[in-house]
């Protein structure tokens, strides 16, 4: 993106009526104001995708460029990019989403610090999806009915060694830029998971890779490294189905593409209720950051899971110490992955943080943003499974009371939101009359059966007023902002 003026176009979403425009040949946008800057972005834009579109291309050993045209639809938050002839992924390779979700990754990016709000990104060839050039293999499995009380689920924690042909050389599947492997990484994050869930939704729970500290007979590694192929393939060697789909395929690295189908073809297999992939995000640009979730754009109806589960991440996560602005998506994204779209389960991927931006590896490395995010995720299925709605904790208006001096009163401290019991109702004094004594207090409430109260009392022979703040602090550390309310001490 270079020579981006960012101050330039910070405004231009503010000043765009129409709702998108052709990227190649812009046709000028129905705008009050300057056309030329939104049309500026979409160039940009286009600029940045084609760039990395051919170097991704010359990895692979193909030098080539391809055009690429983007459109925005800002009444729908979208943008489709349209690439030109030259490019079109196929099944090896898994139709190169390791490679074009990061993409969008960047591209949403780079648009919103332009001003302009974008969550769906479509990608299109030479006018066409994916899916009509691949109607059999990108079908979207019959989903299997959901359950009124869900047993069970598989948490996948990616990603692992693989075998690369033909000299059979182990390599990790992800680049760690700033020295933290994802592969190593994300199964303790799946561990967290695991125990949260068992305990605190009451599931049993699988896991898609090893967890033996054993090595691996055939690589002499570690069990617990190895990727989910390989643990399939020793669980179920007669099930080629499930590891093995590209047995005649003469590319280097296609027992990676097999490891991405393995894990849902194990979720369908299993017949769990859920799948829960894990991951942390990498990008060449070390500028992108943050928390995302994303759903198959094909099973909308998992779109619900996606959405309770980074609503509940943002709220945990924040509400840790100096995690208070971690950037955390407002909404899920939908995506075309391969892991949601096979299972025939409600399916999402949870990308916690990137490792490819200083500031996520240091939070990445983190137990307290580990605990955070994964209680996050916890809750989002429990309140999707529960059919409640995620709803952040927060105080409601308390009423102020009239006590008579020598009696005492409870007091009704009203509350929204999903807090993890037990809560701590603190109050706080804000106003005591001279020469009185004003203290604070602290009641636990061990269950949401209890009514959330608090009592509160007049000196005898007391006459005056004192101010009060009442906030909630959860088992997780979510906090509600203050509250505050008045008791008036009259003579009884």
């Amino acid at each position: 993106m270079k020579g981006m003026k960012i101050a330039a176009v910070a405004f231009a979403c503010a000043m765009i009526c129409a709702p998108g425009a052709s990227g190649r040949g812009v046709k000028a946008p129905m705008v009050t104001g300057d056309p030329g800057i939104y049309a500026e972005v979409i160039a940009m834009l286009e600029r940045e995708a084609a760039g990395q579109l051919t170097r991704h291309l010359q990895k692979s050993g193909k030098l080539r460029q391809v055009r690429v045209d983007i459109r925005l639809d800002l009444s729908a938050r979208s943008m489709t990019i349209n690439f030109g002839p030259g490019y079109l992924p196929g099944p090896e390779g898994s139709y190169d989403e390791l490679f074009l979700q990061p993409m969008a990754s960047s591209l949403r990016f780079f648009a919103e610090r332009s001003g302009l709000e974008v969550n769906d990104i479509h990608f299109l060839f030479e006018g066409k999806t994916l899916e009509d050039y691949y109607p059999e293999d990108l079908a979207v499995p019959m989903r299997s009915a959901r359950k009124s009380a869900p047993t069970s689920a598989l948490v996948s924690s990616s990603h692992g060694y693989i075998s690369l042909h033909p000299g059979r050389e182990w390599e990790f599947q992800r680049p760690a830029p700033l020295g933290l492997q994802e592969d190593v990484l994300s199964p303790v994050y799946g561990d967290e998971l695991q125990v949260l869930m068992e305990q605190r939704s009451g599931l049993v729970v699988h896991r898609a890779r090893s967890q033996s500290t054993e090595l691996h007979p055939e690589s002499n590694l570690p069990w617990e490294h190895m990727s989910s192929r390989y643990h399939l393939k020793a669980l179920f060697p007669e099930r080629a189905d499930i590891w093995n789909e590209f047995p005649n395929s003469t590319k280097p690295a296609r027992e990676k593409d097999e490891d991405i189908r393995a894990r849902p073809n194990y979720a369908n297999h299993l017949g769990v209720d859920v799948l829960i992939s894990l991951h942390s995000n990498g990008h060449d640009s070390a500028t992108i950051r943050g928390t995302e979730v994303y759903y198959h754009r094909a099973k909308a109806q998992d779109k619900p899971l996606a959405d309770s589960i980074i609503c509940s991440m943002r709220e945990l996560i924040r509400a840790q110490p100096g995690y208070e602005t971690f950037p955390v998506r407002e909404t899920s994204n939908p995506g075309d992955h391969g892991e949601n779209r096979i299972g025939k389960m409600p399916s999402v991927i949870v990308e916690t943080a990137y490792h490819s931006n200083p500031d996520d590896v240091a939070a990445l490395q983190d137990p307290v943003f580990r605990s955070a995010a994964m209680k996050g995720v916890e809750k989002g299925y429990r309140l999707w499974a529960s059919e409640k709605a995620c709803v952040p904790l927060a105080g409601k208006a308390i009423a102020d009371v009239e006590v008579h001096s020598g009696k005492r009163m409870e007091v009704d401290i009203p509350l929204v939101g999903n807090p993890q019991y037990p809560i701590q109702i603190i109050t706080t004094n804000t106003q005591c009359p001279p020469g009185w004594t004003c203290g604070k207090g602290k009641q636990v409430v061990n269950s949401p059966d209890e009514p959330t109260r608090i009592g509160v009392s007049c000196g005898a022979g007391s006459s005056g007023t004192l101010g009060w703040e009442t906030h909630v602090l959860d088992a997780d550390g979510v906090a509600s902002k203050p509250v505050p309310f008045s008791v008036r001490c009259v003579p009884g």
